[in-house]
């Protein structure tokens, strides 16, 4: 058991205790376990809880800081509460429950582990966004949030000789699922009937989360993206009675066909919107061009309503590696492998894969080579590429349709695997180093 206090809560909250144990069972122990080829085999269980005050040493008190402000038409230094405090402020806390198993088989040279987990932090000291109308005070720090972790672990090891080589490959893997369990309230968003009788749509999304693109709510996990999403269509712009039909728009979003060029100013005709640009020219929505999908059903697409989460984040669900090593007459080999996957980066910066022209910055080669370009009065021109996944290059500092909109057409997948070392070595025979007086001697190189 732990009895901990720290200062930088107020006397009533100062304390916190945080207990822990732990239990096994060495099943291959026991009498009827006997004759069977288990070299080893364990249950254990534990559970333990550890507090964090990792806050400023004042958040508890309402204190003075320098500040300027407004006297007879100029600045002045003077003293002003800049934080509001405050002093019901008590340990965040972490509770692990943990469940694992060991496994060794053919006189050890067969090893696993496997540990499932669950890992909850309460009371999360948290500085929430303020409203404006409150002033510029910086917000209180609570104990508002709550996160969950869980997840299970795993470790594969074989070890054996063969004549005098010496070698041994271990494999590992882990799954963790996080989940934001606890913050502001949940996520209220739909169609409701104002006092007039209208239909409106309504969402706290701004009451409940923090964040932009990527968002702290709950039920989700932590940063999940929050972004608009191409439109998705059938490609079959009108009905059989002319009607423009709005669900046959460009199949990926991008209007890239005479058609679909048709069917857009179609619908601008019949009353839609779309967002950002919202007119369709070459300085709006044109060739090129994402249009993004009306989520809510408001006839506007694109807008803030649209957003929605994406299921991921840019934190790996999976993680993996394998390491292998030998050893022969004096010669040494080595090599460590780390993967991870189950995430998605936001992949869209100037220079690199970004579609605007910026003077003084470079276009990335991958865009400068592949990137959509039709001339409706010359569709016969030997620039045009109708098939990119890139938007069209456009000259307005990324104030465009495509570029200026954070949406999941930039996410891209993270995961990957690499090799983080390589070593190859030879040590010399003890007889060698101790005429050079030296206890071991190897040379060695890696990568």
């Amino acid at each position: 058991m732990r009895y901990d206090g720290s200062s930088r809560f107020a006397p009533d909250n100062r304390w916190g205790l945080f207990p822990s144990f732990s239990a096994g069972w060495r099943i291959s122990e026991e009498r009827f376990m006997k004759g069977l080829p288990i070299d080893n085999l364990k249950l254990r269980a534990s559970w333990g809880k550890l507090g964090n005050n990792a806050i400023g040493n004042y958040e508890w008190q309402a204190v003075y800081n320098s500040a300027k402000y407004a006297f007879g038409g100029s600045l002045n230094n003077g003293l002003a509460i800049t934080s509001i405090s405050n002093n019901l402020l008590e340990w965040e806390s972490t509770a692990i429950t943990n469940i694992g198993i060991d496994f060794a088989t053919l006189r050890n040279r067969l090893t696993f582990e496997a540990e499932f987990y669950n890992k909850v932090t309460d009371g999360i000291l948290y500085r929430p966004d303020m409203y404006m109308s409150l002033g510029t005070a910086s917000g209180p720090r609570q104990n508002i949030a709550e996160v969950t972790n869980r997840g299970i672990e795993m470790t594969l090891n074989w070890q054996d000789r063969i004549g005098k080589v010496e070698y041994r490959v271990s494999g590992n893997f882990a799954y963790n699922q996080n989940k934001v369990s606890k913050y502001k309230g949940e996520l209220q968003r739909g169609w409701v009937t104002d006092e007039n009788g209208n239909r409106v749509y309504q969402t706290n999304i701004g009451d409940v989360s923090t964040g932009g693109s990527t968002r702290v709510i709950e039920g989700k996990m932590i940063n999940e993206y929050y972004m608009l999403q191409p439109y998705k269509g059938s490609g079959n712009g009108f009905n059989a009675d002319g009607t423009v039909n709005i669900n046959g728009g460009p199949r990926d979003g991008m209007i890239r066909t005479v058609d679909d060029m048709k069917w857009l100013n179609a619908m601008v005709g019949a009353g839609y919107k779309f967002y950002p640009r919202q007119n369709v020219s070459k300085s709006g929505i044109w060739y090129g061009d994402y249009i993004y999908a009306d989520l809510n059903g408001d006839g506007v697409y694109g807008n803030d309503a649209d957003n929605e989460f994406q299921g991921c984040s840019n934190v790996p669900k999976y993680n993996f590696g394998l390491q292998a090593s030998a050893n022969w007459k004096g010669f040494d080999f080595s090599m460590n492998w780390s993967g991870a996957a189950g995430f998605k980066i936001y992949y869209y910066r100037l220079a690199l894969n970004s579609s605007a022209t910026i003077k003084g910055y470079a276009i990335g080669e991958a865009i400068a080579n592949d990137h959509y370009f039709f001339d409706p009065k010359n569709p016969n021109d030997p620039r045009t590429n109708l098939s990119s996944k890139n938007p069209r290059l456009t000259n307005n500092s990324g104030n465009d349709q495509s570029g200026m909109t954070q949406s999941s057409v930039h996410l891209q997948k993270g995961d990957y695997i690499k090799l983080k070392n390589l070593t190859i070595g030879y040590t010399l025979p003890a007889v060698l180093s101790k005429k050079v007086y030296a206890q071991n001697i190897r040379f060695f190189v890696f990568r």
